[in-house]
């Protein structure tokens, strides 16, 4: 019996997955586009080979010394470069390496512990003393305690109505209806068996988009279960991941078309994530297929930010061509925390940053150390920088009016942009 109602526990937390998608945030005013000069091609170098090289035990060094007099930046870079290189050869923690990677190179001490522990690592007290877990805040929808079976399928039940209702009121994904699918199945054996079949039925519906037969189904089951499913519609939030953070949240595995989603006219910036060894690359197709924007071409493992202007409202899809598992992260959203200049913008790698600039004539000095292309553009229009391989250099460019500017930088190395 114990063991009975912690699957139905394991179950619920299922069954609180994110089962919508929807589009991004507020649009933003962006400068008319200019031709720009294309940037030059370079062939990446493979990564070599790191026979002795333990991610566990170089995150443990770095762990211990940071904050110490030992520590040392330009050390720490090296581990943090290392580590990428391993996430080329161990492909079951490839994203876990990647993460380890940049937490160190930001400097997110927390992250890194945690993702020490993710890898099996075991902290000295010692260590561990000084980087004390932040007090856990209270989860208002935390999954309610059950204690009979009969409470199980009537919870169960009503969620994957819940589901169901979902899938009928909105335009889910192809992923998120297998999903639903996989979540239903693993309720199962916590409901009645009399009604098993129908839900299984209505699963299988689900998954292969039949709504008629959803539709039917759901009729039939609602008033076995009203009373829970109206609590659950009341606490589930029906479109969780584009509610609480603004980011549409895309994955898969190797080449593959998505479904549509909705963007705004203004800037999207995409996040994304590649565990293959080829070419990653990734389109933009509005919903008639005349609009295409290359988003990213690199070899991956990769991670990156890239820039693209929405030229007005409207469906889109991406098309991803890759070897892994791939993410990509949609936003439209302007940061909160952008500084004024001066000011010094610093990361590592293709990225999208802000910066709020006055309206006079601005001096700009940039650097990059890296081997292949090395671009800055300010809001898609404003080309500073297009050269290969390491850079050191300024422009002077007069700024017409005072505001927020967006950055998009493609680098392969440590860079850096100086605004005066």
């Amino acid at each position: 019996m114990y063991t009975k109602l912690t699957t139905i526990t394991l179950a619920l937390a299922l069954l609180t997955l994110p089962v919508a998608l929807t589009g991004c945030g507020e649009s933003a005013e962006v400068a008319p586009e200019a031709t720009a000069t294309p940037a030059a091609t370079a062939t990446p170098t493979p990564a070599p080979q790191l026979e002795n090289f333990s991610v566990k035990d170089k995150t443990l060094e770095y762990l211990t010394s940071f904050g110490t007099n030992s520590w040392n930046n330009e050390n720490s870079k090296d581990i943090a470069e290392k580590i990428r290189m391993k996430a080329r050869e161990d492909k079951e923690n490839t994203f876990t390496y990647l993460e380890i990677a940049d937490s160190i190179e930001k400097g997110d001490v927390q992250n890194v512990k945690k993702l020490f522990t993710k890898i099996g690592g075991v902290l000295p007290a010692s260590v561990a003393g000084r980087y004390p877990d932040p007090t856990p805040e209270s989860d208002p929808t935390e999954t309610p305690e059950i204690t009979t079976f009969a409470d199980a399928d009537q919870e169960l039940g009503a969620r994957a109505l819940n589901l169901a209702r979902n899938y009928l009121e909105k335009d889910l994904s192809q992923e998120i209806r297998d999903e639903a699918l996989a979540v239903i199945l693993k309720s199962l054996e916590f409901i009645v068996k009399e009604n098993q079949s129908k839900f299984k039925e209505m699963a299988i519906a689900i998954q292969k988009d039949d709504e008629s037969t959803v539709e039917k189904l759901y009729g039939e089951l609602l008033p076995l279960y009203q009373g829970r499913s109206d609590s659950a519609a009341a606490t589930a939030a029906p479109e969780p991941a584009a509610a609480k953070d603004d980011i549409l949240h895309l994955k898969g595995k190797s080449d593959q078309a998505t479904d549509f989603f909705n963007l705004k006219s203004g800037i999207a910036i995409v996040e994304a994530t590649d565990a293959g060894d080829s070419n990653f690359v990734i389109y933009l197709y509005n919903e008639a297929g005349d609009s295409k924007e290359m988003l990213v071409n690199e070899i991956g493992p990769y991670k990156g930010k890239s820039l693209v202007v929405i030229p007005e409202d409207g469906k889109y899809m991406l098309n991803v061509e890759s070897d892994g598992s791939w993410k990509a992260d949609i936003t439209q959203t302007i940061p909160d925390n952008i500084k004024s200049a001066p000011v010094k913008l610093s990361g590592k790698g293709n990225d999208v940053v802000f910066a709020k600039l006055q309206s006079k004539l601005t001096r700009f000095t940039s650097k990059h150390v890296g081997k292949s292309n090395f671009v800055v553009k300010v809001n898609d229009s404003l080309l500073l920088v297009n050269e290969v391989g390491n850079y050191s250099g300024s422009t002077a460019e007069a700024i017409d009016s005072e505001g927020t500017y967006v950055f998009a930088v493609e680098a392969d190395g440590q860079w850096s942009i100086n605004i005066e």
